[in-house]
């Protein structure tokens, strides 16, 4: 029903949003919050990561994304520029379709990570998630999706040059982040959403967060 929803709003004529719609955005988060079928099992790395990486998850994996996709062949016929070249050696092409992962909100090769962090930040006992991304990042709204499925609380930090208000103002010409692409499904499923200049930005590894 929510992705139901939010494909109907996309779909808003004149950018803008019904007065319905601004009130359902503004619905509490644990209204948003619903029962994960997410299962967590040992996770078994393959044998050259054991080989060669140290730091494995330690944690397991949570079963979010619809996996393995497919390879779907790309004909090389005709082609100009670079890909030429494989025609011309006569080479198969595979394209990766990981944009079939897990639908509009979570799909993409985003959510493969996310099967680890969230693992863990469950595992270890924690009941929120921040993460920091683009005033549009798809990494960002697949973390808050993703949190969503699990029952955390996810908080974006969203570079942008906009000022500090994040409230959901839909006028024409506002310069708020309103409900803009990412923007709405992140406010859809109710992620936290804070702001800082692109000139704000620290290293991760400087951030202590308390929630």
């Amino acid at each position: 029903i929510l992705l139901c929803f939010m494909v109907i709003l996309l779909e808003v004529t004149n950018k803008r949003l019904s007065s319905f719609a601004v009130h359902a955005l503004k619905m509490p988060s644990k209204m948003l919050s619903f029962s994960s079928t997410a299962q967590s099992s040992v996770y078994d790395a393959p044998s050259w990561a054991k080989t060669h990486l140290s730091n494995l998850p330690k944690h397991g994996r949570l079963t979010l994304s619809n996996t393995p996709t497919p390879l779907q062949q790309i004909s090389t016929k005709n082609m100009k520029g670079a890909m030429k070249i494989l025609s011309d050696l006569q080479t198969n092409f595979y394209m990766k379709r990981d944009d079939m992962t897990a639908g509009v909100e979570m799909g993409g090769n985003k959510i493969r990570k996310l099967e680890f962090l969230l693992a863990e930040a469950l595992r270890l006992g924690h009941d929120s998630v921040v993460t920091i991304g683009g005033e549009q990042s798809n990494h960002c709204r697949t973390t808050a999706a993703a949190c969503r499925m699990v029952e955390l609380e996810p908080h974006l930090i969203l570079r942008t040059n906009k000022c500090a208000d994040v409230s959901d103002d839909v006028t024409e010409g506002s310069k708020k982040l309103g409900v803009v692409g990412n923007v709405l499904f992140d406010r859809m499923v109710g992620a936290k959403i804070h702001t800082c200049t692109p000139g704000e930005v620290i290293m991760p590894s400087a951030l202590i967060f308390s929630f």
